[in-house]
């Protein structure tokens, strides 16, 4: 393992800086180098993906924006937050006795196999097509006049959140 200490003035705040960098296998044989070895003999190195989220362990969710997720998901857990989101949100609602499917005055939500249901209703939604086909959703669609629209929710991140917060503020303004 090799260090060095940095150290300087930053808009006149001192700072110091340990940069340790740790030895890497480079080759099949299962012999060690550090990054200074690799660019010393002037073969670059490559990494898998997998191997530099391993590696960084980093927050990669923007990436959902570009696909990638699952055409299944636990309906019964989504459909849990979804109810938590609502309810915090002050959106009231009725609940089925097999708490199963809630409604709401705008729309109703249910549990399915693979996600949960969730439709609005009403009068010229901000809603485009590609809202109810982004990552996250499946089987989405929104009428012509924008007066309705249905999609299941296989997850339940950020831009789930982000549509239903947006329709019932939406809703909220509207009444």
């Amino acid at each position: 393992m090799y260090s060095t200490n940095l150290s300087g003035t930053i808009f006149g705040l001192s700072c110091a800086c340990l940069v340790v960098s740790t030895p890497m296998r480079h080759n099949k044989e299962q012999s060690w180098s550090t990054p200074h070895d690799s660019m010393a003999n002037g073969k670059p190195r490559t990494r898998d993906l997998d191997h530099l989220m391993e590696q960084n362990s980093t927050e990669l969710d923007f990436l959902s924006a570009y696909g990638g997720s699952s055409s299944d998901g636990d309906g019964s857990a989504i459909f849990a937050a979804l109810r938590r989101f609502l309810k915090a949100g002050g959106v009231e609602f009725t609940l089925n006795k097999k708490e199963t499917s809630l409604t709401f005055d705008y729309g109703k939500a249910s549990i399915e196999s693979n996600g949960c249901l969730l439709s609005f209703r009403g009068k010229n939604l901000p809603l485009v097509a590609s809202d109810v086909q982004q990552a996250g959703f499946i089987q989405g669609s929104i009428t012509k006049t924008r007066s309705s629209c249905k999609v299941i929710m296989v997850e339940w991140g950020i831009e789930q959140r982000r549509f239903v917060e947006r329709l019932v503020e939406y809703f909220n303004h509207v009444e």
